[in-house]
């Protein structure tokens, strides 16, 4: 029995070490692009899909994205990637949930199979909108 609480205990502050772990490796990625990244640059990784098939993925400007909200750059960030800003508040709740252990909330409409439809639909629409070489469509494209 003593030996089932310790690990336990043990089991709890490791994954409290993961979470203070991760937060700290987020917080220095987003220090690192916020003062010595500039896009304009070229100096961010370039996406392998558009290197490799000159179309755009549904991430492709999400570093650029990120960067301008960094900057409060907040139109220069929609241009870039819509659907990235467009997820935010479902990032931040992801987030949120993560922080305060909520592992699983089933009353929440995010975790119906017909909303991880929709999330899939979704973006499989704006990765083929944003490859359409006209207005407005062209507009979606980094």
């Amino acid at each position: 029995m003593e030996l089932e609480v310790v690990w336990l205990i043990k089991l709890s502050m490791n994954y409290r070490l993961i979470k203070i772990s991760i937060f700290i490796v987020a917080a220095g990625a987003a220090l690192l692009l916020y003062f010595f990244v500039e896009p304009k640059n070229g100096n961010l990784p370039k996406c392998l899909f558009h290197e490799l098939t000159n179309l755009y993925c549904p991430g492709c400007g999400v570093q650029r994205s990120f960067h301008a909200l960094l900057h409060g750059h907040f139109l220069r960030a929609i241009d870039y990637n819509l659907l990235f800003i467009l997820s935010l508040p479902l990032i931040t709740y992801f987030i949120v949930a993560f922080v305060l252990d909520k592992k699983h909330i089933p009353s929440s409409f995010i975790y119906k199979p017909n909303f991880a439809i929709a999330v899939v639909i979704f973006v499989v629409s704006f990765w083929l909108l944003r490859n359409i070489p006209f207005a407005p469509f062209s507009w979606l494209a980094p």
